[in-house]
Formats: structure tokens, C-alpha cells, sequence
């Protein structure tokens, strides 16, 4: 929070002649706006004076009555009219856009009458925020640093001095920015916009606040005390209050009043009690200063018309350590959010009353994170809008949770995607951190780190000295829980159980699918902002993507360089089941999705940097890319038949035919999902399709003349006998090994297979033809397939399929193998 000096506020009051008093003690009266005083009202003046709305959008007009001598009056009921209809209505000073137009609204109270105009304009979703408008005007040079302030801070106050050319879109935050910004750089700004802002850097109840010009009192103009004085300018405060906060309202809303009572008794009951109660220091007192709304209480202001929800403004030249008061947005139809909003800023006040180490500023984003932390601990399911559906703090989760790959501290805008707090910074939702310290440990590791300020100017390094085990360990942790996703939200350690939250981190989306292509490859980031993580969600259902291989380009980072990055990841199985994994230690990570119990339908991938600067920043990048392979080669089982063609040299005729029905598959161990092979270190679930063994039967045929004499068998089948051979296939051609023979293999391209099958039996030719041919004669069936030889191998084809033709000397094989799923 911005320093507010003491003298600043005092020399406005020597820059505005209207600001002679700053608070106010008159106890309200009990039943104010039943009219009581209508017969006695002799002005009305309208606050705002002016109103320009989009369609949709709403405004509370303030309607002040005075008597004659200038004295406010409270019990006045007020009529309220618009013409000509169409483009607004208005109920109780409530004004709202309905349709593009004008309309001239009257204010009516006894004899007494104000008129303002208001224009509507039409806006939708797709429209340009206030921010860009105005930012866009700001690179043209349409507008200067100074009248680009003032315009955010009328765009937020809905103040209408905004040039209508600039009227747009108000996304909502929580803090108030635009007046804190105005707050930091008032000194420094030029005199005649020193008394334009002026009025901004007034309590909203001191006379010639925004909230209080201009006043109707004549007798003003003759008071020459610049010191702050009790007067009340159409604001009171809860006379009696129960709770150590003094409440102001307006007079001219009774409802308002109302709604402070009740605040008052909720900031008593519960949000007071339950942050003590963690052990928190108490607010500090602003007795020490003039301006100090009449007591030493904290104050806290019911303000209409703020697009934000709060900000909390600390007394003072102090920029560790002050007095604070604070702004509300009133909100009319939710005393929930007001129960939010009061707990988020008083927290604010909480902070400000320890002594930091650095400027309160500097440690921004934990000061947003933990006060909205503080709502979710005082009111673990305070429903807020009209239909009460969801959790107050929960508006501003998306802001984090839609923005992982972000570090820790970043309060960059823009992430927000709920309605309520599209404006917000990114640091609003990082109370899922500290909501998840206080599921994990207990509420008092918020408090030590919040102390921890006091010693430290870094807030990572507060944070991270009351972690059990620092970032490193706690971080990695709190990444895989802030996924969200199944299966992370099914357990009792989740923000779903724990608080019912039901969005998900965001995610890449990889569609992991070949979609008729024989392989396919997507690179992952290789760069990750430090204390932040990045997700992948990726998809299988296609039964032809059969072999999955992971790189982990984080591996040398995590086990050379020794950085703090872990690799996670949740899989689903054909069965539904989830499986938990930790890949960090892994160069590499693959599935075989013909086998059944490697069958990957849905694979989250989570990357998660611990590392952090105690100035914040800083990025590590991976030593090699990561990425997912897949391709249709098969991994289980191949089944087919081959040929054996033998033609003798000196056979005249005939050959030797065999004709097998053969499947090679993969050793029965290779299929246990957690198989890392022996001699491919670094590697999980691959290398296990590298060997392949052959069962089945063939058919010899043997029928050939040579010499004269004619030499025949079968055709007979014979069953092929155990060890009769192999298939040697290499998936993916990345992996190594230590043992020389493995890596001679594992060099050749992908998609390259060998295989060879023999068969030893003894068999007896029949012999027959003249005198000299005599028998049996001894044979064996040989070679019965045989694919390659020497460097080049043969390939699975684009199909997936494993045929071809060899001739090797007097014999031709061919074969044709298609790839298998296992049941």
C-alpha cells in the first residue's frame, strides 16, 4: 500500500477552500428517509452531477438535502423520475442503463428539486476495458501521463468529468489502484491537477471529498480553520458500535445505514474474533493524527459507486509501519461481500501494523494473497451474487489457477476470468498457496511468514524460512494439488475437498492421437519461470498409437545441475485406474499401449521450477527439450506367417518350402508397468519390445531333385521348438546403454527390426528314383526366416505393418507380421 504523509492531506486543506472539517461525531438519526423532514427541505444537490452509463451498468445518485440555513437533513424521502423512459430506470437513486439514449433525471424532496443528465451508451463483452481505452489513448498521444491518472481514477470513481470518448468497460479488481497510484505520485504532480485530484485524497466523509463536492453548506465560505473539525456533510457513523471499527455511511441511503449495522456486528462476531484469535497484531491506533475521522477507532468507509472493492490508505510518512483507514464498496444487494470485503482490507490494516523490514509495497503480492487467505479463514463458505453460488475468494482463484506458468510474485493483470474480478491481479488468487499451508500445516505458518517481514525485505525468502523443508520441498507439492484435475481432486488432501473449488490449472492440451499418421512429436516448453509450473494434458483413444515415448529435457537440469525442478505425472489405464508417478529421475518414459496394463488413455504432465531470487524473477531453462513421441509401431506382440524358399544349386528342380504361423512377443516381465530396463539406465517402461520371442508351428515341404534322385517330406508340421529365435525392434532410436551390444542396436534408426528363426529338428527325407538312390536321408529345417544382414535393416512400414522379402545365397524369405493389443 502507498505512503499517505500526514502533510499532504493537511496542505490540501490550504489547496481546496472547501475543505474545512474531516469528520464528523452527530449520532444518526434512528430512522432515517421516511420523509419526516421533507416539509423542511430547501436544496437538494446531486452526487455525482453528471452520468454517463453503458448499457448494463448501474450508478447510485446521492440526493443531499439542507435546510434553509444549510444544515443536512436525514429524514427526507426522495422521489426519483426519468424522461423520457426507455434508456435508463431509476428506483431509489439506483440508476441503470437499459438501452443506448438520454434521459434527465430529477431527484424530488418536498419543494425541493435536482436534475442531472444521463447518456447511455452500448457496450458488450467484446468491447475495449477502460484500461485499454484509455492506455491505446495514452501511446497516441491523445492524452499525458497526468490526464491518463486522472482518467483511471474517474473511470473508477465513475466521476463524470471522464471525456465520454473515453468511457468504457470497468473491469472489476479488489484494490483500489488507480487511487493508490494517485496517492504515491500526488506530490509530484503539477498544481492544477493537484487541486482537480485533490478531492481524492480525502476521507469520503471530510467536506470536499470526491464523495462530498460540492457541499451546500453556504457557511463554508467564511470559515478559515484549515484543521479538521467536527462536521458532518451528509456522513455519520454507527453511534454504538460492537465491534473496535467505526462504520460510515451516508445519511441519504438509509439502507446504507442498515447494512453498517449489520457489518458492524459481523466484524464484532466473527471476522474480528477469528483473525485475533491466529495470533495477528491489532490495527494501530490514529489517535496521533488530526485527521483522524473524530476517534482513534479504525474507520472504514461505505463508498458507492467504486468499481473496485476496497483499499485500505495508511496515515503517515511511514512506509513500514501506520495507522490505516479504509474504503468499502458498498454493496447494496450483498451483505456477504461485504463481509469479504471488510475481511480482505482489514487484514490490510493487520499488515500494516507490523514493522516490515522494506516498504510495505514491496511485498505486494503476499499482501494480497494472505488478505484474501483471511477470507476464506474467517468464512470458509461465504456465498456471495444473486444466486449465492459460489465462495467469495473463490472469483479470484482463476486469476492464479489460469496462470501456473507464472511465478509466484507476479501480480500481472489480465488472468481473471470471473466477472467479479476480471480488474484483479494474479496475486489475489495466490491464497491457494496459503490456503493449501493451512490445510497442510495449520493456519499459524501464514502468520509466522507474515512476521517474518519484519526481518526480511524479500517475501520469498519469509515464505520460504517457515516452510518445513524451504520451497524445495513444499513447492513441488503444492503443484501437484494445484492441478485439480482428476485424480488430484478425488482425494481428501485437495482444494475440491477442502473448499469445494472445482477449477482446474491451466493446461497445453496435446492431442496424442496419430490420426492415420505413422508417428507424430510435440516439444514442450523448455523454459520455466522460477516458483511457477506448467501442466500438460494429453489424450489417447486411438488403438494405432501404440508406442509413447516422454523425453524429459529436465533431466540434467535435476540430476547435474541440482536444480530444484521435479517432473510429475498422473496417468489413466484402459480400467480407469490412476497411477501416480514421480519422472523427475528419468531421462526418458514411455508406454507400450498394446499392452494392457501400460494402456495410457489420459497422461497429465506436470513441470514445476522451486527455484526462486529473493528479489524475484529469474528463469531456468531446460538442457534439452522435452518432448512426446508416439508412433504406430506395435510393442506387444506380432503375429503372421513368413516363407522359407530353398532352391539348391544343384538341385534340377523342386525346393524346400516352409510356411510358419508364428507370433513374437515380448518377455512376459516387460509388461509390468513399472519395468525399468537393466541395460538402459534412466528409463522407465521402454526397451522391454527391444526383444521379442517366437512361438507357433510351420509346415516343412520338401520336394526337390538332385543327382538323379528325388529327396521329399511332408508336408509335415512340426511345432516351433523354445529359443528357435528372435525379433530384435527399435521403437525410438534415442535411448543408450552402457552394454556395447544393446547400444550397437539401439543406434539404428527408428522403426528398425531384425529377426531370424531356425529350427533343428531331425527329419527323414524319403528318397527315391534309380538304383543309387537310397534312404532315408537326415535333414533339418534350417533357417526358417531370416529379415537382414550386415548394417541396413528393414522397417515397419508406414501401416504399422512388419513384411518384406530377403534373399539371402539360394534362399528367399518373406514374411508378413501385423502388430497385436493385448486382450
Amino acid at each position: 500500500m502507498p505512503v499517505v504523509p500526514g502533510a499532504s492531506r493537511l496542505a490540501l486543506c490550504l489547496l481546496l477552500t472547501s475543505v474545512l472539517a474531516c469528520g464528523s461525531t452527530t449520532e444518526p438519526d434512528p430512522t432515517p428517509g421516511g420523509g419526516g423532514d421533507n416539509a423542511r427541505v430547501a436544496a437538494l444537490t446531486l452526487s455525482p452531477n453528471g452520468a454517463t452509463l453503458l448499457v448494463g451498468e448501474s450508478l447510485t445518485l446521492a440526493a443531499l438535502a439542507v435546510d434553509d440555513a444549510g444544515e443536512v437533513l436525514e429524514d427526507v424521502r426522495v422521489e426519483w423520475s426519468a424522461v423520457p423512459a426507455g434508456a435508463v430506470t431509476v428506483k431509489d437513486g439506483r440508476l441503470e442503463g437499459v438501452a443506448p439514449g438520454g434521459a434527465v433525471i430529477t431527484a424530488r424532496a418536498g419543494s425541493a428539486s435536482a436534475t442531472l443528465t444521463a447518456v447511455v451508451m452500448p457496450s458488450d463483452e467484446s468491447s475495449p476495458s477502460s484500461e485499454e481505452v484509455l492506455t491505446a489513448a495514452h501511446e497516441a498521444g491523445l492524452i499525458n501521463d497526468e490526464e491518463l491518472l486522472a482518467y483511471r481514477v474517474y473511470a473508477a470513481f465513475s466521476d463524470p468529468r471522464l471525456p465520454i470518448q473515453y468511457k468504457a468497460r470497468v473491469d472489476p479488481g479488489f484494490d483500489a489502484t488507480s487511487l493508490e497510484e494517485l496517492r504515491q505520485r500526488f506530490n509530484s504532480l503539477s498544481k492544477p491537477m493537484q487541486a482537480t485530484l485533490g478531492m481524492y485524497m480525502l476521507r469520503p466523509a471530510d467536506p470536499g471529498s470526491w464523495l462530498n463536492a460540492p457541499t451546500p453548506d453556504a457557511r463554508l465560505s467564511s470559515m478559515e480553520d484549515t484543521h479538521c473539525r467536527s462536521f458532518s456533510g451528509g456522513w455519520k457513523y454507527i453511534p454504538y458500535p460492537i465491534s473496535k471499527v467505526r462504520i460510515w455511511y451516508q445519511v441519504n441511503f438509509p439502507e446504507q445505514r442498515k447494512r453498517a449495522i449489520r457489518l458492524d456486528a459481523a466484524i464484532a462476531n466473527e471476522i474480528w474474533p477469528k483473525l485475533m484469535a491466529l495470533g495477528l497484531k491489532e490495527p494501530l491506533t490514529d489517535e496521533a493524527f488530526s485527521c483522524n475521522g473524530g476517534s482513534p477507532q479504525l474507520d472504514l468507509y461505505l463508498v458507492s459507486n467504486m468499481a473496485n472493492r476496497g483499499l485500505t490508505i495508511p496515515e503517515g510518512f511511514d512506509n513500514t509501519q501506520a495507522p490505516t483507514y479504509i474504503l468499502l464498496k458498498d454493496a447494496p444487494d450483498d451483505d456477504n461481500a461485504l463481509k469479504g470485503g471488510a475481511t480482505h482490507e482489514l487484514m490490510h490494516a493487520i499488515q500494516w501494523s507490523y514493522k516490515t523490514k522494506g516498504r510495505q509495497g514491496d511485498y505486494g503480492w503476499i499482501r494480497d494473497a494472505t488478505a484474501n487467505w483471511a477470507v476464506d479463514h474467517v468464512y470458509p463458505t461465504l456465498l456471495v451474487g444473486s444466486s449465492q453460488q459460489q465462495q467469495y475468494e473463490h472469483m479470484f482463484a482463476g486469476c492464479f489457477t489460469n496462470s501456473p506458468d507464472l511465478p509466484l510474485e507476479s501480480q500481472n493483470t489480465g488472468y481473471c476470468t470471473n466477472s467479479g474480478a476480471k480488474g484483479a491481479g494474479r496475486d489475489y488468487g495466490a491464497y491457494l498457496l496459503f490456503q493449501y499451508l493451512e490445510k497442510k500445516y495449520g493456519p499459524a505458518i501464514v502468520v509466522a511468514a507474515l512476521a517474518k517481514l519484519t526481518t526480511e525485505t524479500s517475501s520469498l525468502t519469509a515464505v520460504d524460512s517457515v516452510l518445513p523443508g524451504g520451497f524445495e520441498k513444499v513447492w513441488p507439492e503444492f503443484a501437484k494439488v494445484l492441478w485439480n484435475g482428476t485424480p488430484i481432486s478425488t482425494r481428501p488432501e485437495s482444494f475440491k475437498a477442502w473448499d469445494n473449488f472445482t477449477e482446474v490449472a491451466r493446461k497445453s492440451d496435446i492431442n496424442a492421437d496419430l490420426s492415420g499418421w505413422p508417428e507424430a512429436s510435440d516439444e514442450l516448453h523448455d523454459e520455466l519461470y522460477n516458483l511457477s509450473n506448467r501442466y500438460y494434458l494429453m489424450r489417447f483413444s486411438d488403438p494405432s498409437t501404440r508406442s509413447v515415448l516422454f523425453h524429459n529435457g529436465w533431466f540434467k537440469n535435476i540430476t547435474e545441475s541440482k536444480d530444484p525442478v521435479k517432473v510429475f505425472a498422473f496417468w489413466k489405464d484402459e480400467a480407469g485406474e490412476w497411477h501416480d508417478e514421480d519422472w523427475s529421475d528419468y531421462e526418458y518414459v514411455g508406454f507400450c499401449r498394446d499392452m494392457k496394463s501400460q494402456r495410457v488413455q489420459d497422461l497429465v504432465v506436470m513441470v514445476s521450477n522451486a527455484k526462486f531470487d529473493a528479489a524475484g524473477g529469474g528463469t531456468l531453462t531446460a538442457a534439452e527439450t522435452p518432448y512426446l513421441k508416439r508412433n504406430n509401431v506395435g510393442c506387444w506382440r506380432f503375429k503372421g506367417t513368413t516363407r522359407s524358399v530353398l532352391k539348391g544349386k544343384t538341385w534340377s528342380s523342386g525346393r524346400k518350402l516352409i510356411d510358419t504361423n508364428v507370433e513374437l512377443q515380448v518377455l512376459g516381465g516387460f509388461e509390468d508397468p513399472d519395468f525399468e530396463h537393466p541395460l538402459i539406465p534412466h528409463t522407465k517402461r521402454l526397451g522391454g519390445s527391444i526383444l521379442m520371442q517366437p512361438a507357433g508351428d510351420f509346415t516343412l515341404d520338401v520336394d526337390y531333385v538332385s543327382g538323379g534322385c528325388r529327396y521329399s517330406h511332408g508336408p509335415t508340421p512340426y511345432p516351433l521348438l523354445p529359443g528357435g529365435g528372435i525379433l530384435m525392434l527399435n521403437s525410438f532410436n534415442e535411448l543408450t546403454s552402457p552394454d556395447p551390444d544393446t547400444e550397437d542396436w539401439l543406434s539404428h534408426p527408428s522403426r528398425s527390426y531384425t529377426a531370424a528363426l531356425a529350427d533343428p529338428t531331425l527329419v527323414n527325407l524319403n528318397v527315391s528314383g534309380g538304383p543309387d538312390c537310397r534312404g532315408p536321408e537326415l535333414d533339418i529345417p534350417g533357417n526358417i526366416l531370416f529379415t537382414d544382414a550386415g548394417a541396413a535393416k528393414p522397417v515397419v512400414l508406414s501401416t504399422g505393418e512388419m513384411s518384406g522379402q530377403y534373399v539371402d545365397s539360394d534362399t528367399t524369405y518373406s514374411w508378413i507380421l501385423q502388430p497385436q493389443r493385448q486382450p
